[in-house]
């Protein structure tokens, strides 16, 4: 350990290592848990916190949200990304009924970063 990490192992935080965990497909007592996967899920964590402060300021203090059934998406990125959205719901409650939960973060994990995060926040943040 001291040759692979002569600084000692960098903080990961309670967050990124419960995910990390929750990602292995676990077979038998042992998770083979090494620092890079717990560093990923860090920065995936800091992408989550960075995300929720930019749409909370692009909405501003006076939002007040819908209730989901009186909400009716006009613009087809919004269309799309609920649409991403209600795919990653299905698959996290399918991977969590078959008690895979590593399937169910994966779906988590690429729905935040490649359809939320790539894509719908970079290709329009002044629509919020």
């Amino acid at each position: 350990q001291r040759r692979q990490f002569p600084h000692g192992i960098p903080e990961c935080g309670a967050d990124a290592l419960r995910m990390a965990l929750c990602s292995h497909n676990v077979h038998g007592d042992d998770i083979r848990l090494d620092v890079g996967t717990a560093l990923s899920y860090r920065r995936f964590c800091n992408k989550i916190w960075n995300a929720v402060k930019f749409v909370l300021a692009a909405l501003g203090p006076s939002f007040v949200p819908q209730p989901p059934e009186e909400t009716v998406p006009q613009h087809p990125m919004d269309r799309w990304v609920l649409s991403r959205l209600a795919q990653a719901v299905g698959e996290c409650g399918r991977r969590m009924e078959a008690l895979e939960v590593h399937g169910a973060v994966a779906a988590v994990h690429h729905f935040w970063l490649r359809s939320f995060c790539d894509v719908y926040l970079v290709s329009g943040p002044g629509r919020l």
